[in-house]
């Protein structure tokens, strides 16, 4: 079942995220071709309380591949001595492609 991955909370900002982007994928967006495999959806901004990630993936397992293999090599590379927020879930029922996808 696809699932709603929310990061957000003191330790997310806009140049964290820029950071372990570039770690994980060596640039600044992630390009569509770098996708870990398992993301259908990844959005990221900044909202009026701070800085968010909220992704879909097809399923918890394939997000946890991908902090195994990109996400945690990053934040081992730069500097996480702030608070590290946990990641909520949220279970998807309806995921529907709008046309201008």
């Amino acid at each position: 079942m696809a699932v709603g991955m929310l990061l957000a909370g003191e330790g997310v900002t806009r140049e964290s995220y820029r950071q372990l982007t570039e770690a994980m994928f060596g640039n600044y967006p992630m390009r569509e071709d770098q996708s870990p495999d398992g993301l259908l959806l990844h959005t990221a901004g900044e909202t009026p309380e701070g800085w968010y990630v909220y992704d879909i993936w097809k399923s918890p397992e394939h997000f946890q591949r991908f902090v195994d293999a990109k996400l945690g090599p990053a934040l081992a590379q730069i500097d996480t001595s702030g608070a590290q927020p946990e990641p909520q879930f949220f279970p998807i029922e309806t995921l529907a492609k709008g046309p201008a996808l």
